[in-house]
């Protein structure tokens, strides 16, 4: 009897003989298959004439003076701007560090540090904070007082009263 282990090298040699005869019968026998052409809808071209302002910008050379966007300050410009239009809302003070925190004009907050590079915070007296720029610009502005948070009562509860020592 033929162990199956005797057989596995025998049927791949074979298989090997095989496909080589095949691979030297019928390598000339192959063509390649016909281009197909992607059947590709008509484009037309724009009647529109082109704009005047895609006229007058095409005349200008590409780097004239006048095609500059508008300089809006630079970053420290924006953001001396942004800082005197923010609201102070608190300043937090451990030991030489200070951070102040502001409201911008569209409610997000704003940080800055002693350590913040184009702004930071010099001095806070309790009142008003003093903030300096990388070249010496100055801005005041006074903290805001707000209304302590109050604790919302459910419906039906019974709001406590102040003790006789607050009065």
């Amino acid at each position: 009897m033929i162990k199956p282990w005797h057989l596995v090298p025998v049927l791949a040699a074979v298989a090997l003989g095989a496909s080589a005869y095949w691979w030297q019968a019928r390598k000339d026998t192959w063509s390649p298959p016909v281009a197909r052409k992607p059947e590709l809808p008509q484009i037309e071209p724009l009647s529109r004439p082109p704009d005047a302002r895609a006229v007058h910008a095409a005349k200008r050379p590409v780097f004239w003076a006048s095609r500059r966007p508008a300089d809006t300050g630079g970053p420290k410009g924006g953001l001396a701007g942004e800082l005197a239009q923010s609201r102070l809302t608190a300043v937090l003070e451990s030991g030489a560090n200070s951070v102040a925190i502001l409201q911008r004009p569209d409610g997000s907050p704003l940080k800055i540090t002693t350590e913040s590079t184009h702004w930071r915070i010099e001095s806070f007296d309790g009142r008003k904070a003093v903030f300096v720029s990388a070249d010496a610009q100055r801005i005041e502005r006074p903290l805001e007082a707000g209304s302590p948070a109050q604790a919302k009562v459910p419906p039906g509860a019974v709001r406590p009263r102040p003790s006789s020592a607050d009065q």
